[in-house]
């Protein structure tokens, strides 16, 4: 097997298994993810992004750490701001970066579900804009992405192809 040919069945194998991965790792950690839908951390998080989240550790929650939380006052609903500074009572002062004030409700340390570790920009596109009912935009991308897919061996194959002909071309290689 020519050097050419074991590249060609090595890095897609190199690919699936990085891929599988970055995949699995994060869970096995114990680290969640979710898509950013608001800008309230804008410039550190955009909508769109995707950020993943390590279980807390109450020790560590201090001003500067961006935290997810469950959201006082809204049931269901998660948030993703730093916090500003611990009150007396232990509580969490949070604001997003890009608000002007601090959120209106201290959250109790036990509504923190996560701590940032990983930001993945770009990757809750897609979520994002369904969620917005922009779902065109979903439908295009996946199209694309298909095209796309379907584009590389196709684009492989005629490389091979123009390859075999230059080598019958060219002859025999002297050793």
């Amino acid at each position: 097997m020519t050097g050419t040919a074991h590249r060609r069945r090595v890095v897609p194998l190199v690919a699936a298994g990085t891929l599988a991965v970055a995949g699995l790792t994060p869970p096995l950690l114990g680290w969640t993810s979710s898509v950013v839908v608001s800008g309230s951390m804008r410039p550190a998080v955009e909508p769109g992004d995707v950020v993943l989240t390590a279980p807390p550790a109450a020790r560590r929650l201090r001003a500067g750490c961006v935290i997810r939380f469950r959201s006082p006052g809204r049931p269901g609903r998660s948030t993703l701001h730093r916090i500003v500074r611990v009150d007396t009572h232990g509580d969490l002062i949070t604001k997003g970066d890009a608000n002007r004030v601090e959120d209106a409700m201290p959250v109790p340390v036990s509504a923190v579900t996560g701590t940032q570790r990983l930001r993945v920009p770009y990757a809750g596109l897609p979520v994002l804009w369904w969620l917005r009912g922009d779902h065109l935009r979903v439908v295009l991308t996946g199209v694309v992405l298909l095209a796309l897919g379907l584009l590389v061996p196709a684009g492989r194959a005629r490389h091979e192809r123009a390859a075999r002909v230059r080598s019958r071309r060219s002859g025999p290689r002297p050793s």
